[in-house]
Parts: C-alpha cells; sequence; structure tokens
C-alpha cells in the first residue's frame, strides 16, 4: 500500500475538515495540496485549500491520517442527510487503496477535466502511475449495493457509452458488511461459426426471439443447466471446442447484484463468459458481466 503514507510528514493527525456546504468539507494547510498532487483527492481551492466529499473525507482519515470529530459520520448522515456514506466510502477505499486515483463525476467540471462521463457515473479512474490531467481515464465507475435491483437495459446504455469512450465500465459492488467486490461490463457482440445444419435438437423455447437471433449468429446452443442458465453457447461445432458463452434472457436474469456476483463467479470459474440477453427497438442487445484480471480486482479493506 505505497499509496497509504501521505499524512503529515512528523505522523500527527491533519486537522479536522470544516464543512462547507452538503456533502463538502474544507481542509487546508500541507496537506490540502499533498493530496491533490499524490492522489487527486478532491477539487483545490484558492488559498490553498481541497473541497473534499465525505467519502472522501472516511478514506483520508482512514488512509491519509486526516483527524475527525467523535461521532463525525453518524453526524454527517443525521444531519447533512448523506445517504449511504458508509458503503460510498468503503467503495472509495477499495480501489484507491490499491494507488488507483479516482476523481467524483460530480468533480470534472470544477477541475476542468477533459471528457464527460454518463449521469449515472460516479467516478472515473486513473491508473497509479498516472496524473490526471496527463490522459485519459482507464475506467468509468459506479458502485451499488450487493441488495440494489439491476435494470440490464440501462445498464448496458452505461457500459456502451463508457466503451464509446475507451473505457472500462467497472461495478464496485458493496453488502451489508460493507465488502466490496468488482466486476466489468462490456456490451458484446457474440458470433460463431456454426451452420444452422449442425444445430439439429429440439428449438422448442420460450424466448423464440432470442433463440432465433443466435442461431443467425452462428452460435449453437445447448442447456446451460448446470451452469445455471438458460443456455451454454458453442461457436463451432461441439466437440471442437468448449462453448465459451452462458447466456440467460432478461427475463429470467438476476434481479440484484448479490446474484450477478454468484452468477459471473460460476462463469468465470469454468471459463466461460456470461451474458444477459434482451431486445430493444427490435435488436437483440447482450451485456457481458466478468471479473477483472487479478491487478484489478478491487475489493474490500480487511480490518
Amino acid at each position: 500500500m505505497a499509496e497509504d503514507e501521505e499524512g503529515t510528514a512528523d505522523g500527527v493527525p491533519t486537522d479536522a475538515p470544516e464543512a462547507a456546504g452538503h456533502d463538502e468539507f474544507l481542509i487546508d494547510g500541507p496537506a490540502a495540496q499533498r493530496f491533490w498532487d499524490k492522489s487527486a483527492l478532491g477539487v483545490p481551492q484558492s488559498g490553498n485549500r481541497l473541497l473534499l466529499s465525505a467519502a472522501e473525507v472516511l478514506f483520508c482519515n482512514r488512509q491519509r491520517n486526516l483527524a475527525l470529530p467523535e461521532g463525525w459520520e453518524n453526524a454527517r448522515m443525521e444531519r447533512e442527510g448523506i445517504s449511504d456514506l458508509l458503503h460510498e466510502a468503503a467503495a472509495l477505499e477499495a480501489i484507491r487503496t490499491p494507488g488507483e486515483k479516482v476523481v467524483l463525476a460530480r468533480n470534472l467540471e470544477p477541475l476542468s477535466l477533459p471528457g464527460t462521463a454518463s449521469e449515472s457515473t460516479w467516478g472515473l479512474r486513473w491508473a497509479r502511475a498516472e496524473r490526471v490531467r496527463n490522459g485519459p481515464p482507464e475506467g468509468e465507475l459506479r458502485w451499488v449495493k450487493a441488495s440494489e435491483a439491476i435494470d440490464w437495459r440501462e445498464l448496458h446504455d452505461w457500459a456502451s457509452e463508457a466503451t464509446a469512450a475507451d473505457r472500462i465500465a467497472e461495478v464496485l459492488i458493496v453488502d451489508d458488511d460493507l465488502d466490496v467486490t468488482t466486476y466489468r461490463l462490456n456490451p458484446c457482440d457474440p458470433n460463431g461459426e456454426v451452420s444452422q445444419a449442425e444445430v439439429g435438437g429440439d428449438d422448442s423455447s420460450p424466448f423464440p426471439g432470442l433463440l432465433e437471433d443466435i442461431l443467425g449468429r452462428g452460435l449453437l446452443p445447448r442447456s446451460g443447466f448446470k451452469y445455471g442458465t438458460r443456455w451454454r453457447l458453442y461457436d463451432q461445432p461441439v466437440g471442437v471446442t468448449h462453448a465459451p458463452y452462458l447466456l440467460q434472457h432478461e427475463d429470467e436474469a438476476p434481479s440484484d447484484w448479490a446474484q450477478v456476483c454468484l452468477s459471473a463467479r460460476m462463469s468465470t470459474g469454468v471459463n466461460k463468459t456470461w451474458l444477459c440477453g434482451f431486445e430493444q427497438a427490435g435488436v437483440w442487445c447482450y451485456l457481458a458481466v466478468t471479473r477483472p484480471p487479478p491487478d484489478a480486482r478491487w475489493s474490500g479493506v480487511r480490518r
């Protein structure tokens, strides 16, 4: 945790933040400059001050030696109406502790950073070795509670926007114990080389439109029962290679993020990509949910 060394030089905690508005807090002095220069935290202000969100304040308290009055978290949630503060702080700590830089979406305009983010985006991520003013972000982020309901169409739209901007769409999922896990979303265009003559089998399905589309893509559907999905999809004839995809129709797809974690983790364990399929404006769309590589699995900080 090389980035966790930004308290005061003599180890004395930095003075507590001053409330500056709803979910806004000011700190000043050397720490303000250091927090921005080394970690791109907050928004620099005149007079060598730094404007932080409540979640950033909690992160600085836990990882940057920033002092807080006793009971600060509860006071902020009760008086300021800042909902889900501890969950957001857990997500921020999970991704920042390894050294990644996160600029909250609400700070992009005040910082005059190029590029935009979707309305549902929480923040943009830069790699630990990059400076936010020197290049584009790698990832577009949102955090969710594990029990939060899922809108697959909205997720597909969000991931499509992030992909079009050459960013990785990353979701940090926070459970009730404030543990964090990360998954990536990617619009997918699955195709194969299986001819209609090779398909065979029973073509009855509760989702005839989806079945027709995957057959037209040269994919071979077979039961995905043992994987907990409607179909496993082969992109070549059976016996040539393993099925690379597991497919679930939107109507049978997980309804919350806890269930998504189970499905995506299962598919990763058997070297397959989990897909949700749905029809939108007469076109069948597919959204992949995948585990990141080991060096990008932002997870909760054990205490």
